[in-house]
């Protein structure tokens, strides 16, 4: 009897990535993985600007993308064991999981700001759009395949448990993300216990939610400090921070000259430039023609161009020329003594012969490293639920029995941080600058 017929990937935190060639779920994810508008992730990097800080940090939003879907179907073939899952759904959420980063533009989300429209709204675009490959090999499936997607992106799937797998506090993005960030950084903070933590999964009665088995309570505390530890240590370094202010900066004075029709490399015809320069709508194709690679291309030409603060800050970042950060206690934009202090650095800055709209910059990096769902108050928020030990067959918090993840919840924390040159002229403004934010 022959073989099956197979198709490997060999990815560095999967290992094996297995597609059955007689599958015609398998099929379809292969010809979305050759689309266009996926290979385009190749070009996109994961981690934005940490390759600036971690040189292994070069890795690109497509292998993610692939192995967030690996992690979705065994997640599926774990949970749906004994369920009834209608099989066009499941095929909509492990393509939704494929699919999931289209939207993500160049340095992956510095760059939103510009965009208009965060990369959900982009993703879901790119997916309906009649114009894309995946569009035309989602329909080709089935004609409903596309609509199914987007609505598995936005959480709206049937059954709702469904939903879960790619858009919670525990889903296939996330245990990607973190496992892969971790090992590609060389950063051990993000390693957990993946495989113990998918194996105590489990949905509840009504098909609504996706809980954790009293025992997996461990690996769940253990996922949440990776968490905590990698925002600190990697997505909020100091120097990322650094990287990422810069770029937007130096976008901010490409789009203001560009406005005025003296940006190099800028013209309203371009696609990608009507993304970030002008105020007028940009089609899906704009979109997808704006990656890291044009990116580059556009530092390079600003780093030879005729205006100062751009060619600076160009050539800043294509030689890692860095500027510095100072974190910032109590900095409230709202308190007038706060606003005097900044008043103040900014003249430093500006006696230094340099802008402080460009080159004195504040930046808050923020997060909880678990926000559970609380309808008293406003915004997003996804309790990770478990077994209560108390009382059999009851669903609890897991912040309810776990003092770790108690914790969490109620340890917010938001670092200010002040981002200016070292020097100017020789002269080092990081002592003038520190004596006026602190008073």
């Amino acid at each position: 009897m022959p073989a099956p017929k197979r198709k490997l990937i060999r990815d560095p935190v999967h290992d094996l990535i297995v597609f059955d060639l007689g599958s015609p779920r398998d099929v379809l994810l292969l010809r979305l993985i050759d689309c266009a508008e996926f290979q385009r992730l190749r070009r996109i990097r994961q981690l934005g600007m940490a390759y600036l800080v971690f040189p292994g940090g070069e890795h690109s939003r497509f292998c993610h993308s692939i192995g967030v879907m690996h992690l979705t179907r065994r997640m599926l073939e774990l949970l749906g064991r004994d369920l009834q899952v209608p099989e066009l759904a499941a095929v909509a959420v492990e393509c939704a999981a494929l699919l999931h980063d289209l939207g993500h533009g160049p340095f992956s989300h510095v760059i939103e700001r510009f965009l208009h429209d965060n990369h959900e709204a982009w993703t879901r675009r790119i997916i309906l759009s009649p114009e894309t490959e995946v569009n035309a090999c989602l329909r080709d499936f089935d004609p409903a395949l596309p609509g199914m997607v987007a609505d598995a992106l936005a959480g709206k799937l049937t059954p709702a448990w469904l939903n879960l797998l790619i858009g919670s506090q525990l889903d296939a993005d996330r245990f990607d993300y973190l496992t892969r960030d971790s090992l590609m950084t060389g950063v051990k903070y993000g390693v957990f216990d993946l495989e113990r933590l998918l194996l105590m999964l489990r949905v509840d009665d009504e098909g609504r939610r996706v809980y954790v088995e009293a025992k997996g309570l461990l690996p769940v505390e253990k996922y949440l400090q990776s968490r905590y530890h990698m925002y600190r240590q990697v997505y909020f370094h100091k120097t990322v921070t650094a990287g990422e202010s810069m770029l937007t900066a130096m976008l901010r004075r490409a789009r203001d000259l560009a406005r005025e029709g003296t940006c190099p490399g800028i013209a309203r015809e371009s696609g990608p430039a009507r993304l970030i320069a002008f105020d007028e709508e940009a089609t899906v194709a704009d979109f997808l023609a704006f990656d890291d690679v044009v990116m580059q291309g556009w530092l390079a030409q600003w780093a030879e161009c005729r205006d100062d603060v751009l060619k600076d800050l160009a050539g800043r970042l294509r030689t890692r020329h860095l500027f510095k950060t100072m974190e910032v206690e109590n900095f409230d934009e709202q308190d007038m003594m706060v606003r005097m202090r900044v008043e103040e650095a900014r003249d430093v800055v500006r006696a230094a012969g340099l802008d402080p709209e460009y080159y004195l910059l504040f930046v808050e990096s923020e997060d909880t490293p678990y926000h559970p769902y609380n309808p008293r108050t406003e915004g997003a928020g996804t309790t990770i639920w478990t077994e209560n030990p108390n009382i059999a067959g009851e669903l609890c918090d897991v912040k309810d029995v776990s003092p770790t993840i108690r914790v969490f919840t109620e340890s917010p924390y938001s670092i200010w941080r002040a981002v200016f040159p070292g020097t100017s002229g020789g002269k080092d403004l990081r002592d003038s600058v520190g004596k006026a934010l602190q008073g």
